[in-house]
């Protein structure tokens, strides 16, 4: 049974970024198969697996320091006329505009995966808020291993958590994708959730990673706007089933996946579902770490590391509340308004080096933090309050994870959508998250320690294996433990 002693001892060198890393590597590389558990199954066991095979044999020299790929990343400023839209007319939802063979690159050094030689490019059509069609990017990767369960094969849209807001952030433009430099090489880590495409591949299942409105495409990335986030997910799984048909295929059932800001998309896509894309058979998603209330978000992340995400939050709002924007600049400092314009080209690894650990109070005339400023700013609060995930019921069974530990992503906000949502009658499986105090690396953590119970709860869905375990283990154990049962949603290593 796994403890938390066990797991500090797993990790006790994690003060150091290079061994978490390759802890979270070995977590996320672990091979995997899918199971249906008895209930009684120990929540933690599969975690307690994972953490055994972080090992010398395996990473003798720690995570790769350099890239076997001679390709430079992807940098501000660079032009791929790939992502040029102007010629492009978007007008049905799903409908692939563009598309384009990519090569996926080679592997991290010791990791035990396989991935299909390439991936698909696509510009696609999706619906702003406010019902304007435009392009956006993303990619398929069609698995090589075949779909053994019920039904077609499967979809899973993934969604990334934050990767920046600069279009050289998109994950179409980064690893795993056209032979880019590993993360590791980059700085760009939220790249090494690319390595759920494979695993997900590797048990048969389609994977469709969306860019989000405005990464990678013209125009600003509305970060953590409810309905754009959701509308790219449910449309990049329509862009995934245009793909598939136009190749001669057949369509199933489709999953979202997500953790971070991915955990929110993944959340207001399902929620967002029924009403949006009832076209779509969706069987499940799962949303570890969601910013389901992004006011209780700001307040936890202000003077963290990733700080320079409430910037993300701010310029994706001014685009789509231009009266915001006029009384946010007679609040902001001169140094706030460079700092905000600065951040919206940057991805995260750049606002973790240049503005983590600051305060929003910095960037604002009278020391207010831009939370303070957004509640007493009648438009700012309306903004904030239009993005909130949860009044809606989602369209079916979801898994939600919460970090009690999580510096960035504040724990009870997702825990207080899973009640949410129960209290609506949706079928709702939460659990904590596993992992004992890490400093900041909780919420990095998370992002492999959840991926096991996430991947598992969506095979089971495709296969329609019976749920358990929903809407329970509010209450926690005060350790960052898992008082929900395994609900047969994990997975065993093999």
């Amino acid at each position: 049974m796994i403890t938390t002693h066990t797991l500090r001892g797993a990790l006790k060198a994690a003060s150091s970024t290079t061994t978490a890393l390759a802890t979270a590597t070995a977590l996320l590389t672990f091979p995997v198969v899918a199971h249906a558990a008895d209930d009684s199954e120990d929540s933690g066991a599969q975690a307690s697996s994972l953490l055994s095979s972080v090992s010398d044999n395996q990473y003798p020299n720690g995570p790769s320091t350099g890239s076997s790929s001679p390709n430079p990343r992807t940098e501000k400023g660079d032009v791929d006329p790939f992502y040029e839209t102007g010629d492009l007319t978007p007008s049905k939802a799903g409908e692939i505009l563009r598309d384009q063979e990519t090569n996926i690159s080679g592997p991290l050094p010791g990791v035990r995966l396989s991935l299909p030689k390439t991936a698909t490019k696509v510009i696609y059509t999706t619906t702003l808020a406010d019902g304007t069609t435009v392009p956006v990017s993303g990619y398929m990767v069609e698995p090589n291993t075949p779909w053994k369960g019920e039904g077609e094969r499967p979809t899973v849209v993934i969604g990334r958590g934050t990767v920046g807001q600069g279009d050289q952030c998109a994950p179409s433009r980064n690893w795993p994708l056209n032979d880019a430099p590993d993360p590791f090489t980059t700085g760009r880590l939220v790249s090494l959730e690319g390595l759920y495409d494979g695993i997900f591949a590797t048990q048969g299942v389609r994977v469709f990673v969306t860019d989000y409105v405005g990464m990678g495409t013209p125009g600003m990335h509305t970060y953590m706007n409810r309905l754009e986030q959701a509308h790219a997910m449910l449309d990049g799984a329509r862009a995934a089933r245009n793909l598939v048909e136009s190749r001669g295929g057949n369509f199933g059932k489709v999953g979202f996946y997500g953790h971070s800001q991915g955990g929110g998309a993944s959340a207001a896509a399902v929620e967002e579902a029924a009403g949006y894309a009832p076209d779509l058979d969706v069987a499940g998603a799962y949303a570890s770490a969601p910013p389901a209330n992004l006011d209780e978000v700001q307040k936890k992340i202000d003077g963290s590391d990733l700080m320079g995400a409430i910037g993300f939050t701010i310029n994706g709002l001014v685009v789509r509340y231009p009266h915001l924007a006029e009384d946010l600049n007679r609040h902001l400092s001169e140094e706030g308004k460079a700092t905000i314009e600065d951040l919206s080209t940057m991805c995260t690894d750049e606002i973790e080096d240049k503005y983590g650990y600051q305060t929003t109070g910095q960037w604002t005339v009278d020391g207010r933090s831009l939370d303070e400023l957004l509640d007493d700013l009648p438009e700012g609060e309306k903004a904030m309050n239009e993005q909130r995930i949860g009044n809606g019921t989602p369209a079916a069974p979801v898994m939600i994870i919460s970090g009690r530990y999580d510096a960035n992503v504040e724990y009870n906000q997702a825990k207080n959508l899973a009640k949410q949502w129960c209290e609506k009658g949706s079928q709702v499986v939460y659990r904590d998250d596993i992992m004992p105090p890490l400093a900041d690396y909780n919420h990095f953590i998370q992002a492999v320690s959840g991926g096991p119970f996430g991947i598992g709860f969506l095979l089971n869905r495709f296969n329609n294996r019976p749920l358990s375990g929903t809407c329970s283990g509010f209450n926690g154990n005060g350790s960052g433990s898992s008082a929900a049962n395994s609900g047969g949603d994990n997975l065993s290593g093999s």
